[in-house]
């Protein structure tokens, strides 16, 4: 299908100071999923703009396999952007609607009929044609949504938190389904996000945009576990850091001597909680606690304990201990969870 390559990209808005996006690169192989990760106001969705056309760079360049689009018409590049909302015409079929993007290519209205029907059965929603959008549920209107945006066969799919106002069930649902129709498919797609599970489920890798930059790139599983810098991890859920060199037998009991991490120390190791151990004994690699709060979360126990004059947050699967409020404690930190963070 389509390589993008977005190239040092520069956007800042007048009534702005900051850029929203700041030398922002990023290369999206052919068929891949990218999902693009990050808190709201990040650039995200100003950069699917970008691409479609809808606004013009301050600098930089995106291309489609090696050219730029820069200076093709919005309607011409072959991307196609699906929002939020399903934004249907109401006053149409489904059938319409779905084809309507091929009626005004001037398509045969054989091949539209060929066309919207193969649609319908990717979405899986097969003898709704007549419908109008009103009697169609949210996740339905989506689903219509996203085979109106594929039915041109376009280079580009652009996601644009498309699963956001839809209830937990549909939401899974959808994700399920577009991620085997783009794999069917093999269409090149963009995914905006804030959410990281969705993110780590749907994308075959992930991009964090922390500031108008990509602070981190990866695959989900690789990013979620040892993300590199301190801003990804913290993004990605870590919230211990421990400075020193924890991986080295420091001690005279033969364990773990460490401290939680002051920005003097050269480095800085990171864990992520569930990966660390509340227990009653102390071992190597564990320093001692006291038990600020334990909460019961059904398939996990959620800890904080204050280690000196640090709140450390650990999540152990059940079954797992309660400690009530006070108790005194050991946190472990087992070596091969721990991993060295750069940055700020």
């Amino acid at each position: 299908m389509t390589t993008v390559n977005i190239i040092s990209l520069n956007k800042t808005y007048p009534n702005k100071p900051m850029p929203v996006l700041k030398d922002f690169s990023l290369s999206i192989r052919d068929g891949e999923m990218v999902a693009l990760l990050g808190p709201s106001g990040m650039g995200k969705s100003t950069l699917l703009k970008l691409i479609t056309g809808i606004e013009r760079p301050d600098s930089g360049d995106i291309q489609f396999d090696g050219s730029s689009i820069l200076n093709i018409d919005p309607n011409k590049r072959g991307a196609v952007l699906m929002f939020q909302k399903s934004y249907l015409f109401p006053f149409l079929t489904v059938e319409e609607n779905i084809g309507f993007g091929l009626k005004v290519q001037r398509t045969s209205s054989q091949t539209i009929r060929t066309e919207v029907k193969r649609m319908l059965d990717l979405i899986g929603l097969l003898g709704i044609e007549r419908r109008k959008p009103g009697r169609l549920s949210g996740g339905e209107q989506q689903r219509v949504a996203l085979a109106r945006a594929l039915v041109t066969n376009p280079k580009l799919l652009l996601l644009d938190e498309p699963l956001s106002s839809l209830d937990t069930e549909a939401r899974m649902n959808l994700q399920e389904a577009i991620r085997t129709i783009q794999r069917e498919l093999g269409v090149t797609t963009i995914f905006v996000t804030h959410d990281l599970g969705e993110a780590m489920a749907m994308s075959d890798r992930m991009a964090l945009l922390l500031n108008g930059e990509v602070v981190a790139l990866d695959k989900p599983e690789n990013l979620f576990h040892r993300p590199r810098s301190l801003a990804a991890a913290r993004f990605m859920g870590v919230s211990t850091f421990l400075s020193g060199n924890p991986l080295k037998v420091q001690d005279e009991a033969g364990g773990f001597v460490s401290r939680i991490a002051n920005p003097t120390y050269e480095k800085i190791f990171a864990i992520r909680p569930e990966h660390i151990r509340v227990q009653k004994d102390g071992c190597g690699q564990s320093l001692p606690g006291v038990v600020s709060d334990c909460v019961f979360r059904g398939e996990y126990v959620e800890y904080l304990v204050a280690v000196g004059e640090t709140s450390v947050r650990a999540r152990m699967s059940m079954p797992a201990p309660m400690f009530p409020h006070g108790a005194q404690v050991f946190v472990k930190f087992p070596k091969e969870y721990l991993f060295e963070v750069i940055g700020n």
